[in-house]
């Protein structure tokens, strides 16, 4: 099953009109296809999966060109900030948190990638990615992260459980989470990624790791018909 394929299984299944987001973390500079030119200017990482989602642009963007440093830590492109790490900005910017330990106790129950494991990120379509990505990415409703809920248990059983603190949502929730967990993960959003980039306040975002794709849309294409007439009988 290809890009295109699974792009278009999971958009006719869940009723999505908007894009669906692949994230590749590159980690060398060999990498990189020397056919992907650099963004010109930095961005928060929210702000390229919502010009994916909504534009269909592509971003591929080291370091330096990530605007929440944050986001960029979480990534693996560079350290967690120190007022992300002694729970400051928590505490003191964001009032997040009762005290700057309940900050750091925030961060450092966020799952990160090492720093400098990742040189750069290409964020694009699904379905226009010039390369397999590591992460998919989709921003619905409930309904919508429930059907994938019940994709995954289809095959495995058992139940789901999801990672999120209101905080860092698109960066760590869904794409650090599933990358470091392989498995998929829900977030409910976050005040930055709604005040960055414009995420709706109702909407879910959901991260899939890639390896889960084909099982996930072989599920949803024989299922969801059936799982939709059940519901709404």
């Amino acid at each position: 099953m290809n890009l295109e394929e699974m792009s278009d299984i999971l958009k006719s299944s869940l009723g999505i009109r908007d894009n669906i987001v692949g994230v590749r973390l590159l980690r060398s500079e060999e990498e990189i296809p020397k056919d992907l030119d650099s963004v010109e200017r930095p961005f928060h990482y929210c702000s390229m999966i919502q010009g994916a989602r909504l534009e269909g642009k592509s971003f591929l963007a080291r370091a330096d060109y990530h605007t929440c440093k944050g986001g960029a830590a979480g990534l693996g492109l560079m350290q967690c900030p120190e007022n992300i790490s002694n729970g400051s900005l928590y505490f003191n910017k964001l009032h997040k948190c009762e005290t700057p330990d309940v900050g750091i106790n925030i961060a450092m129950n966020m799952p990160r990638l090492l720093p400098g494991s990742t040189v750069a990120t290409y964020v694009a379509p699904l379905d226009k990615m010039v390369m397999r990505p590591d992460v998919v990415i989709f921003i619905g409703n409930p309904l919508n992260a429930r059907r994938i809920v019940q994709a995954v248990r289809y095959k495995e059983g058992g139940r789901s459980t999801f990672t999120t603190a209101g905080i860092q949502s698109l960066c760590v929730d869904a794409t650090a989470s599933p990358y470091l967990k392989g498995e998929v993960n829900v977030s409910l959003g976050c005040d930055g990624s709604a005040r960055n980039s414009g995420l709706e306040d109702e909407a879910v975002v959901v991260g899939i790791p890639f390896a889960m794709m084909e099982d996930i849309c072989t599920v949803l294409k024989m299922h969801y018909q059936g799982w939709d007439n059940f519901m709404r009988s």
